[in-house]
C-alpha cells in the first residue's frame, strides 16, 4: 500500500513537470516570436526611415504598404511610430532651415512628403514650411488669387494661381482654385462675346477670346467657341452680302455727281456715302433724295482678292475710337461700323497704336474693311451719324 503511494506520488510530479516543460517551452517559444517579430518591425520601420532621409519616398512609401503586414507591431503601432518620426522630422527640418544646413528646396520637398501622409497636423507643417524664404512670394499669391476669386475677378485670379510654387503646400488647392478660375472666367466670357454676336460683332467677339488665350491656354471649350463665331460670322456675311448685292443692282452700277439725283436715293439721316471698288474712292454726299451735292472725296483702299469688301446698300451702325485684331495683328483708329465686320478706319495700326503698319491707298490691300487716311476715319467717324446710307460698287 505504501508502495503504491510513493509510486503514484512520483508519477503525479513528473507530470507536474512536463507540464512546467511544455509551459516554459511555449513560453521561450512565444517570446521568441514575440522578439523576432520585434526585430522585424524595428528593421522594417529603420529601413523606412532611412529611404525617407536619403529622398526615397517612393520606396519608402511602397515599403509601409507591402512589407510587414501580418506583424502585430506594425498593426499596433506603425501609425504611432510614422507620426513621431514625421514629428521629430519637421523639427529636425526647422532647425536645420535656420541653420542653413539644408537648401529651401530640400527642405520643401520634404514637407511636401510628409503632408501626403495625412499624419501630422497640417498646422505645425505650414508653420514650418512658411517661414522658408523661397516660399514667401507663393503664400501672397496663392492669398490674392483667393481674394481675386471671392471678388469675381477671375483674370487676375488665374495669373496669381499661375505664380503658386509646386514645392508649396498650397500648391494642391491653387490647382483647384485655377480651374475653377478658368471655368468662371469662360462663362462671363462667353457669355459677353455671344451678346458682341447678336449685334453682329463678330470680330470683336473673337478678338476678346484672343485677349484671354493667355489665361485659357489651350482650351478645347475656347477653341470650339472662336470657330463657331467664324461660321456664324461667315453666314452673316453671306447673307447680307446676296440682299446688299440685290439692292446695289436695284439702285445703279455706276453712282456719280451728274447722275446721283436721278436715282431716287434716299438716305435715313442728311448723309450718304458711295464707296467706289473700282476708283478705290469713299464719296460722301449731303443733302436728301435728289438734292444731293458733293462735299467730300476720300481716297481709299479695300478688300483684297478672296477678302472682298462686300458690295451692295447698308447704313453706319456703332463706332469708336480704336480696335486690334488679333488674328491679323493689325488694329485701326476712328473705326465706324458699315455692316458686320466692315468698318471705315484709318490705316493699319500695330499694336502700339503708333506704328503703321501699311500705308497703301488707291488699291485693294485689306481685309475686307475700307481703309482711309487718319484724318478722313476721323472725319466720317466724327460727321456721319449712325442710320447713314452707304453704298459700295
Amino acid at each position: 500500500m505504501r508502495i503504491n503511494k510513493f509510486y503514484y506520488k512520483r508519477l503525479k510530479t513528473k507530470k507536474l513537470s512536463k507540464r512546467i516543460i511544455y509551459i516554459l517551452a511555449l513560453f521561450i517559444l512565444l517570446s521568441s516570436s514575440c522578439f523576432y517579430e520585434l526585430y522585424n518591425y524595428n528593421k522594417f520601420l529603420d529601413n523606412f526611415k532611412s529611404d525617407f532621409d536619403n529622398y526615397k519616398f517612393s520606396e519608402a512609401n511602397n515599403l509601409l504598404i507591402t512589407k510587414q503586414n501580418f506583424n502585430p507591431f506594425k498593426l499596433s503601432m506603425i501609425n504611432h511610430d510614422v507620426s513621431k518620426y514625421l514629428s521629430t522630422k519637421i523639427n529636425t527640418l526647422s532647425e536645420e532651415i535656420q541653420s542653413k544646413k539644408i537648401s529651401s528646396e530640400d527642405a520643401l520637398i520634404q514637407f511636401k512628403e510628409i503632408e501626403r501622409y495625412n499624419l501630422v497636423n497640417d498646422d505645425e507643417i505650414h508653420n514650418a514650411s512658411d517661414s522658408i524664404d523661397l516660399i514667401q512670394d507663393s503664400i501672397k499669391s496663392y492669398n490674392s488669387g483667393i481674394n481675386s476669386f471671392n471678388n469675381g475677378q477671375y483674370s487676375e485670379a488665374i495669373s496669381y494661381f499661375k505664380k503658386v510654387s509646386a514645392l508649396d503646400l498650397n500648391y494642391t488647392d491653387s490647382l483647384i482654385y485655377l480651374d475653377a478660375s478658368k471655368n468662371k472666367l469662360k462663362e462671363n466670357l462667353f457669355a459677353y462675346c455671344d451678346n458682341l454676336i447678336d449685334n453682329d460683332y463678330y470680330s470683336e467677339a473673337m478678338s476678346k477670346i484672343s485677349d484671354n488665350s493667355d489665361l485659357l491656354g489651350d482650351d478645347i471649350d475656347a477653341k470650339e467657341k472662336m470657330a463657331d463665331i467664324k461660321t456664324k460670322q461667315q453666314e452673316y456675311l453671306d447673307k447680307n452680302s446676296a440682299i446688299a448685292e440685290a439692292s446695289s443692282r436695284a439702285l445703279t452700277s455706276t453712282i456719280s455727281s451728274k447722275n446721283i439725283n436721278t436715282l431716287n436715293i434716299e438716305s435715313m439721316t442728311p448723309y450718304l456715302i458711295n464707296v467706289s471698288l473700282q476708283d478705290q474712292k469713299t464719296y460722301v454726299y449731303k443733302g436728301k433724295a435728289d438734292k444731293w451735292q458733293l462735299v467730300k472725296t476720300f481716297p481709299c483702299s479695300t478688300g483684297i482678292s478672296g477678302e472682298d469688301t462686300p458690295s451692295g446698300s447698308f447704313t453706319i451702325k456703332e463706332r469708336g475710337d480704336w480696335f486690334f485684331s488679333e488674328e491679323y495683328q493689325q488694329g485701326g483708329k476712328y473705326w465706324t461700323q458699315i455692316t458686320g465686320d466692315i468698318l471705315f478706319h484709318s490705316v493699319p495700326f500695330a499694336k502700339d497704336k503708333a506704328t503703321v503698319a501699311d500705308y497703301t491707298m488707291n488699291k485693294p490691300s485689306s481685309h475686307g474693311c475700307i481703309r482711309l487716311s487718319i484724318d478722313d476715319s476721323k472725319w466720317i467717324f466724327t460727321n456721319i451719324p449712325k442710320g447713314s446710307k452707304v453704298i459700295i460698287k
